[in-house]
């Protein structure tokens, strides 16, 4: 008999995202209103965009377990995955559930970017790489946008996501929440040195927070972008 307490790990893949423009302008040090890109720069980084487009993979992984937080420390449901932190411990305050995930843009476009590298075409390896960390972290936002409202379904509201490396919440603990959710089926891993590969990808934790229940965080609601619905 399935136990209750194992929540469902739901594998996406194909996933629509949207890489701002202006944020790979932002991400290469171009201040907006103040340094002005001319229309050839702004020709040469569009079809960078859309190189990254072609090379992307969009794929993650998420699931929602019961907490329980004490002494500083999160337990996730009935896995054996546990977070030592009082950073998280405090941002999940008046939560009773939370939702772990991953997810990856894949490794074609770093492949890319270190093929650019050894021809010497710095200027497209430069902007590539931003456009994948922007990639990866439109991704990022929209798993965040369907874990919301997949918890509004449920009467829940959510808190901003919290990952590896925020606060106190070591990136140690990275290769077992990807064991937590069987990240390695997108294939993410992590390395001996717990960076994960490949390396545009994104892990989170996302507290849920029974509706009219008072959370100490502030609740993420309704600033989900329309872009990304």
């Amino acid at each position: 008999m399935p136990d209750p307490r194992r929540p469902e790990i739901v594998f996406l893949k194909n996933i629509p995202i949207k890489i701002p423009s202006d944020l790979v302008l932002s991400r290469l040090k171009f201040a907006k209103y103040k340094t002005r890109a001319d229309k050839k720069i702004l020709s040469f980084i569009a079809g960078i965009i859309d190189e990254g487009y072609s090379l992307a993979e969009p794929k993650a992984v998420f699931a929602v377990f019961d907490i329980s937080i004490r002494g500083g420390t999160v337990r996730f449901g009935s896995s054996k995955f546990a977070v030592k932190s009082a950073s998280l411990s405090k941002h999940l305050k008046g939560a009773s559930k939370a939702a772990l995930f991953a997810c990856t843009i894949g490794g074609e476009l770093v492949d890319r970017v270190n093929a650019y590298v050894k021809k010497g075409e710095i200027a497209s390896a430069t902007v590539l790489d931003a456009v994948g960390s922007e990639a990866a972290e439109a991704l990022a936002d929209r798993i965040d946008y369907i874990v919301t409202k997949n918890a509004r379904a449920e009467g829940f509201s959510t808190v901003t996501r919290f990952s590896p490396g925020y606060g106190d919440w070591t990136v140690f603990d990275q290769g077992k929440l990807l064991n937590a959710l069987k990240a390695s089926k997108i294939g993410i891993k992590a390395t001996k040195s717990y960076i994960m590969v490949p390396e545009k990808s994104v892990t989170a934790c996302i507290g849920l927070v029974k509706s009219g229940s008072k959370p100490v965080r502030k609740v993420y609601e309704g600033n989900i972008s329309k872009a990304k619905k």
